[in-house]
């Protein structure tokens, strides 16, 4: 019985998610503002979404896969013993995403352990880091058998089992990197459509997680379980050249596939949100800009979300302003929406020269009529360290982001301003990384080892930087972001946002982070040192469903064996 068992729980690969820094629960790390404005910790603890692609795929093919999130269980416990976990999974393949370049120390560090304890386990590493710098690890990285190239793996980690399983050789799978002697060999990619093998299953992800009795390990990210969202994406690559962007156009086109935007069928869309609201009753964030992909697009997409009822709150990001019409559309299909929008620059010509050529009265035109439309919360994001931009723009920036907050100070929608620096690093493949003179900037890492040095020698999160600017260095970036920090603190009190009591705190707070002090750490990790988590928070609706019971019912666990473990 017991054997049955076993052999039931067996799978055919697990995918391991490992954290930023391997060690960050023993090393004295000052991570400062790195994730101020994502739900995730400086860990980077939330899984691609990928993850949940592959793994929808593959059970529905017949195939058995986990997802083991190891940096969210990291973060959930001080005392996780990750060999001791490690140990116990029984798998045929360890894949590791090294998607974002912030994990490559704990890539690297997961593999050599999977290594040491399964030494005739093959490691299979993707992402588009890993894409990027495929050779360098096959050739460096023992530890590390394969690499799967691109983007879409879905098929392509189905091919790659069933010829590891014994049917077949290794040069008949699509966009794999692998050893043979002394040469490295990359296979070319698939010439079909691979966009059709996407799809998010929260079903699947939900029955996973209790079929392999470890939920934890199927958790997006550590707060994943006190307020559970789901995530679509309408597209892959994307339409513009922000140029610090891993994920533009220039970058998706020459690294990763050969078309960019790639759209998913909007049908598609919709039965996954059905799922969301079925499953989870959570709300969903929409990666990709839904008024870009054009009225047939999103007209498609709405009568089949409102032909199906889901009434979900929805997120949608935006690259470029939307108009009135679509946002009344979309109002109509989602009375709940909230959105986002990195202008990154309040200064048009930088804004223009960055990527994003939209003008500041389009862009307060468009946050008006979202407000006209019913919109719940307005996100607004610019970005410190970009090309062209000294202490003067970034005072501009500072101002403008301010008054925008004050401007909604009395609506009902709520607008929030966020500075961030680009951290921790510029992203291989993006134009500046390949032409860094051209656009003002000194990259100071170029190989793979590089990166998982500077992770592994850092002590604060401006030791990581890979790059400074004709206009900032490194001491200004560090400082100029602690003083927009501050100054959006203030901001969101002229708004109303944030009382003074709060604000002081929080300021105080930073200050002291700064001068080495003693300082409220907001978790065990310390997730958001200038913002609050209600600022990064959009919705915290949830509609009751039996598979969302079990959520609150683990949630309520959780807490009971924390209390105990304090008594």
């Amino acid at each position: 019985m017991l054997q049955s068992h076993a052999k039931m729980l067996r799978t055919d690969i697990a995918f391991v998610h490992p954290p930023s820094i391997y060690d960050f629960r023993r090393k004295d790390i000052m991570p400062g503002p790195i994730s101020d404005v994502v739900p995730s910790t400086p860990v980077f603890e939330m899984y691609p979404v990928g993850f949940v692609s592959m793994l929808s795929y593959l059970v529905s093919h017949g195939f058995r896969a986990r997802i083991s999130n190891i940096a969210s269980m990291m973060v959930m416990s001080d005392t996780f013993d990750v060999a001791k976990y490690l140990k116990n999974i029984e798998t045929d393949v360890f894949g590791i995403d090294l998607h974002w370049l912030p994990h490559v120390h704990g890539a690297f560090r997961i593999a050599r352990m999977l290594k040491e304890i399964y030494p005739d386990i093959p490691v299979l590493m993707g992402g588009f880091s890993a894409s990027y710098f495929s050779d360098q690890i096959i050739r460096g990285h023992p530890e590390i058998d394969f690499v799967l190239k691109g983007d879409f793996q879905e098929e392509d980690v189905a091919v790659l089992l069933n010829r590891l399983q014994g049917s077949g050789s290794l040069e008949s799978v699509p966009s794999l990197v692998y050893r043979s002697g002394s040469r490295v060999i990359s296979n070319p990619p698939s010439s079909g459509n691979p966009v059709e093998n996407v799809f998010l299953n929260y079903k699947i992800l939900m029955r996973n997680a209790l079929k392999y009795h470890d939920v934890k390990g199927h958790l997006p990210y550590a707060d994943w379980i006190n307020n559970p969202e789901a995530v679509t994406i309408i597209e892959h690559g994307c339409q513009f050249n922000c140029n610090f962007c891993g994920g533009s156009n220039f970058a998706y086109r020459n690294r990763y596939f050969r078309d960019s935007p790639v759209y998913r069928n909007p049908k598609v869309i919709a039965e996954e949100l059905e799922l969301a609201q079925e499953v989870l009753g959570a709300p969903v964030f929409v990666a990709g800009d839904i008024n870009l992909a054009g009225e047939r697009y999103y007209s498609d997409l709405f009568r089949e979300t409102m032909e199906r009822g889901i009434t979900i709150p929805l997120l949608t990001e935006y690259f470029r302003p939307p108009g009135r019409e679509y946002l009344f559309f979309l109002s109509k299909a989602f009375p709940d929406f909230s959105a986002e929008i990195s202008p990154e620059s309040s200064i048009e010509k930088i804004r223009e020269f960055n990527g994003r050529g939209y003008s500041n009265s389009a862009l307060e035109k468009s946050i008006s009529n979202a407000e006209a439309a019913g919109c719940k919360k307005f996100d607004v994001y610019f970005t410190l360290g970009l090309s062209g931009q000294g202490e003067r723009e970034l005072e501009a920036d500072i101002n403008y982001a301010k008054g925008l907050m004050k401007n909604y100070g009395s609506s009902a929608m709520r607008v929030y301003s966020f500075i961030s620096p680009l951290t921790p690093f510029i992203d291989p493949g993006s134009l500046i990384y390949e032409n860094p003179e051209k656009y003002g900037f000194h990259i100071t890492a170029r190989n793979i080892d590089d990166y998982y040095n500077l992770l592994e020698n850092g002590k604060r999160w401006v030791d990581f930087l890979n790059y400074y600017t004709d206009w900032m260095s490194r001491d200004d970036i560090e400082r100029l972001t602690y003083r927009s920090e501050i100054e959006m603190i203030e901001g969101r009190v002229e708004a109303g946002l944030v009382d003074r009591n709060s604000a002081t705190a929080i300021i105080s707070n930073i200050k002291n982070y700064i001068d080495g002090k003693p300082f409220q750490k907001e978790t065990n990790t310390y997730s958001h040192l200038s913002y609050l988590n209600k600022d990064i928070e959009w919705s915290k609706k949830h509609k009751i469903t039996a598979r969302s019971l079990l959520v609150y019912w683990y949630k309520n666990l959780l807490k009971m064996e924390k209390g105990v473990k304090e008594l």
